[in-house]
């Protein structure tokens, strides 16, 4: 099992013999000032229980992000319009691991669906080890089928933040029923050909526990990085 730290975390967080960083999200161009957009925007909801935040992927642009990931990280890279993946895809290295967020639910403007997620698969290569698609909590079985039968991936991330209405994403432990309904859904169709990175609301081994019993591959941690006792006590616990 490997543990993944999910950006923009990974950014920040570095421990190289326990995790794997996943840095960014990146996009072509850059997209505004990420420390401002988290104090302007990201918050801790006591009603829903978990933080949120409407980001939008603020950035520096791809260029920084190569500069800054290592290569035994993960680039996180995402589209904003339907002709990003294929000027990506030219930048990129063919042996860099990278991440594509197909789900982030703060790209003002910009419907997920609109874009063309048969671009993705331009990315899919013998020379990297990670080639993951992460996914919404809201993505259905013919999405799935899509990314996996149509396109060929074979890692998938479940899953990204929740959208909710008028709050932007939400983060925490309502994400925990909705990934494990991923899992059980790529695992009852796919078997084992898929390599599953499941996330959302780990606090603690027994969230872990949980998700690598319904079938997952691997996990991802992201705001627990927020306490980082609690994060270096889970990471003592599983390594």
């Amino acid at each position: 099992m490997n543990i993944f730290i999910s950006a923009p975390f990974g950014n920040y967080i570095k421990k190289k013999n326990e995790c794997i960083a996943v840095t960014g999200t990146w996009t072509l161009e850059p997209r505004g000032n990420r420390l401002l957009a988290v104090l302007k925007t990201l918050r801790y909801n006591r009603k829903l229980g978990g933080w949120t935040n409407r980001l939008g992927l603020p950035n520096p642009g791809l260029d920084v992000g190569l500069s800054k990931t290592l290569p035994a990280e993960v680039l996180s890279i995402a589209a904003t319009t339907n002709t990003d993946f294929k000027v990506l895809n030219s930048i990129i290295p063919e042996s860099k691991n990278i991440e594509i967020n197909l789900s982030c639910p703060n790209i003002h403007g910009l419907k997920i669906s609109e874009l063309e997620w048969s671009g993705a698969g331009i990315f899919l290569n013998d020379w990297r080890r990670w080639c993951i698609a992460k996914v919404s909590p809201l993505t259905t079985m013919k999405e799935l089928t899509y990314l996996i039968d149509t396109l060929g991936f074979k890692q998938i991330h479940c899953s990204n933040t929740l959208p909710v209405p008028l709050v932007g994403g939400l983060s925490g432990n309502e994400l925990i029923p909705y990934t494990k309904i991923l899992i059980k859904m790529i695992r009852s169709t796919w078997k084992d050909n898929i390599e599953i990175i499941a996330g959302g609301g780990i606090q603690n081994i027994g969230t872990v526990t949980e998700y690598i019993n319904e079938g997952a591959n691997h996990v991802s941690i992201g705001s627990l990085c927020f306490n980082p006792f609690k994060l270096n006590k889970l990471l003592k616990t599983i390594t």
